[in-house]
């Protein structure tokens, strides 16, 4: 009689506490941080980075998670264009996701724990895959593989790291300790997994801080389940985590309807109410519940009534269970208690047996205690002792069983730190064998690799000389070819801009000698006329036209044939013979026949050209079609800058050219001034050296102004410098000496 009255007492004590097994709740204000982050993305990549530390972060699809994108394809589908990161950890999750849709549990288990050794071997952080784990040992009903598994991979962790993945290791064991009633071990656990949060992720701790204040409601110890739970909401509101705030609401509601507060239970359970999310999940449910429990514990049933008939609705479409991760959600029990105070005891046992029926289902034995002693005393008092003594009995059944399964337990505090101090010298041990295993092994594979590499070096070196030696005169006579076959070209890509010009400038000496030479028909056709008629006179007159025409002819047939030899010279490689030239001359006819070869490409560019020739300079001695190069080079490259120039401001601009001849201390000076886009300041020491050129590929070799330089410098013994200021002008001055 007296182990049946500790017995009822201790189950009187258990009826007042709503356990709660809610483990944690993902941070849904750091996903929606993500899914801005991913909307802002621009590149694949930076795309498929966000997608995996979405996927990192909430990796099953759970009611929490629902309302986001399925990422697990997105990641899949993009990492088929990038191939940036490893699928067959994500690709094992996805299958895991599938299995736990299907409700294989077990399937589900062996996907997720293969993808954690793969992550495992990449030194990866996956604490929220570790954490959803557990879940599923609860599923199963498997506590005890649970607490080996999480016990294994601390162990892991703690050696090898990282030492992120020790906290939910931490929380799987004590939420084995929870389940067994062990709440001083689940407390110890919890804690240490809290402190490893704290360092590296502020909303999971948060979340332990609420699951240590449900744990202490739980235990019965109200104070301290309110300490945690007002330390956590504060941090909550900081972090602007309306789920955690949300959490937190919801722990002080049971807390104080635990402790028999309904009014502080019901302000708490309506603040909650105000913060949930807008999609039913197991959390809203376990709320309207608790605001309905306290109705009926306030004496208020029909206010409690639509309530649950909301919630029994949620329930029944989306398949949650009384046990779960957020704690006992008592729907058929609250029936019970309603149906009781409305006096329908039909109702009240058929809603209170299914209850039972649901606690022995999914191994609830809190609840399995709490509802089979309900039913004993509710047959007891409708006079039914054969059923009311088959409960009683099925209450001590469980409890027996459950106090077995916590001898194990029961050991003093001072045993348990003992415990941890060996488990941390085990686990200190175990680092330092690993750390002398790394570095014998790290330098005997030094060694091994360092031999290797130094042989094969000595090897291709040998190689490398040899080939070399038989190689070299092949590369230098290659080189020369290439090195002739591009100055060469690049003497008859001058040729190729004088061409236009030439075309242009021989064209009108010969319009003058055709026209010219039509006159003079016409004009010994009248004198013939004259003659026949008598009119001597006339006819001499005629013939003296004739005469100045003739002269005419001559003088621009010799013009064509000074260009036609100009060109010849131009054309020729090998000569080097100076000889007294004019410059001015040269100049001028260099600069026109750069710019009407220009014109002849683009009709649309116009110019001006300015000339200032000294009309006292001397002839030069020099070589004439060499200096004529570095001249079309100038002109040339004068001519594009003032065209890319127009192109750039389009309006308001007008392309200059001035060309100028002096003489300065004794030296002929040359002066080429275009008003285009400039020359760089840290460009302008490079700009001489073969193949440096600011053209688009295809437009330019390079090699004209090497050439120019070394055909006034090497070969005529002069300079050339430049004065140039970017987007305003560019001055080329060559100096010759005028006895050279």
């Amino acid at each position: 009689m007296k182990r049946i009255s500790v017995y009822l007492l201790l189950v009187f004590c258990l009826a007042g506490i709503r356990p709660c097994f809610a483990q944690n709740d993902f941070a849904h204000a750091e996903m929606d941080s993500l899914q801005k982050v991913l909307a802002k993305q621009r590149t694949a990549k930076d795309s498929l980075i966000t997608i995996q530390k979405l996927v990192d972060f909430t990796p099953v699809r759970s009611d929490e998670t629902l309302s986001y994108p399925d990422h697990y394809k997105m990641l899949l589908d993009l990492n088929e264009k990038v191939k940036l990161i490893d699928l067959a950890p994500y690709q094992l999750m996805r299958e895991g996701n599938q299995y736990w849709a299907k409700r294989e549990y077990n399937k589900s288990l062996r996907s997720f724990q293969q993808a954690v050794e793969l992550f495992d071997k990449q030194h990866k952080v996956i604490f929220p895959l570790l954490i959803n784990i557990r879940i599923l040992y609860n599923f199963l009903n498997d506590q005890d593989a649970r607490l080996r598994y999480f016990q294994k991979k601390l162990e892991y962790y703690l050696v090898n790291g990282p030492y992120e993945n020790t906290a939910p290791c931490y929380h799987g064991i004590a939420g084995y300790y929870l389940y067994k009633g062990a709440y001083n071990q689940a407390i110890n656990n919890y804690m240490k997994g809290a402190e490893v949060f704290r360092k590296f992720e502020p909303t999971f701790y948060v979340q332990i801080l609420y699951v240590l204040g449900m744990t202490y409601n739980q235990w019965g110890n109200f104070d301290k389940a309110r300490y945690y739970a007002d330390k956590a909401i504060p941090l909550s509101q900081k972090q602007k985590d309306t789920s955690g705030i949300n959490y937190g609401y919801a722990t002080l509601s049971q807390i104080e309807f635990n402790a028999g507060k309904y009014d502080q239970a019901m302000k708490f359970a309506d603040q909650c109410i105000r913060t949930m999310s807008k999609n039913v999940t197991q959390r809203v449910v376990s709320i309207f519940t608790i605001k309905a429990g306290i109705y009926l514990k306030i004496n208020k049933p029909d206010l409690a009534f639509p309530l649950l008939n909301k919630a029994q609705k949620w329930t029944d479409s989306a398949a949650f269970k009384t046990v779960s991760s957020v704690g006992y959600t008592e729907i058929d029990y609250d029936f019970y208690e309603y149906y009781i105070s409305k006096g329908n005891t039909g109702l009240a046992e058929k809603a209170l047996l299914t209850a039972y029926q649901k606690s022995s289902n999914e191994q609830g034995v809190p609840l399995q205690l709490k509802y089979a002693r309900e039913l004993g005393f509710f047959y007891q008092k409708h006079g039914q002792p054969e059923k009311s003594e088959k409960y009683f009995e099925q209450y001590f059944k469980v409890y027996d069983a459950r106090e077995a399964g916590l001898h194990d337990f029961k050991v003093a505090q001072y045993e348990i730190d003992q415990n941890d101090r060996a488990q941390r010298d085990h686990i200190s041990q175990l680092k330092q064998e690993k750390a002398i295993q790394d570095y014998q092994l790290g330098r005997r594979n030094a060694l091994l690799w360092g031999s290797l590499v130094v042989l094969a070096l000595i090897s291709a070196l040998l190689v490398f000389i040899y080939r070399q030696l038989q190689t070299n005169k092949k590369t230098l006579l290659s080189l020369r070819k290439t090195q002739r076959q591009l100055i060469q070209s690049e003497k008859m890509a001058s040729l190729g801009e004088l061409t236009a010009g030439v075309a242009h400038e021989i064209q009108n000496p010969l319009n003058f000698v055709n026209n010219f030479a039509e006159i003079n028909i016409e004009l010994l056709d009248e004198m013939e006329s004259e003659l026949k008629s008598g009119d001597k006179e006339e006819a001499l007159s005629i013939a003296s036209d004739v005469k100045q025409n003739l002269e005419k002819i001559r003088h621009h047939g010799q013009r064509a044939d000074g260009i036609v030899k100009g060109m010849l010279q131009h054309s020729r490689a090998g000569s080097n013979t100076k000889e007294p030239t004019d410059i001015n001359k040269l100049a001028d006819e260099y600069l026109r026949l750069a710019y009407h070869g220009l014109r002849a490409k683009d009709k649309s560019f116009n110019a001006e050209l300015e000339t200032n020739f000294d009309t006292g300079l001397p002839l030069a001695n020099l070589v004439p079609q060499d200096i004529g190069r570095v001249l079309l080079n100038l002109f040339t490259n004068a001519f594009y800058a003032t065209e890319q120039k127009k192109t750039l401001l389009s309006d308001g601009y007008s392309p200059l050219i001035k060309v100028s001849t002096a003489i300065t201390n004794d030296q002929i000076e040359i002066r080429v001034r275009d008003n285009g886009i400039g020359i760089p300041e840290n460009i302008r020491e490079k700009i001489m050296q073969p193949f440096f050129t600011t053209k688009p590929t295809g437009e330019g070799t390079g090699l004209g102004l090497s050439m120019s330089y070394d055909i006034i410098v090497k070969g005529h013994g002069g300079s050339i410098e430049i004065d140039s200021r970017e987007n305003e002008y560019t001055v080329f001055i060559i100096k010759l000496p005028l006895n050279f």
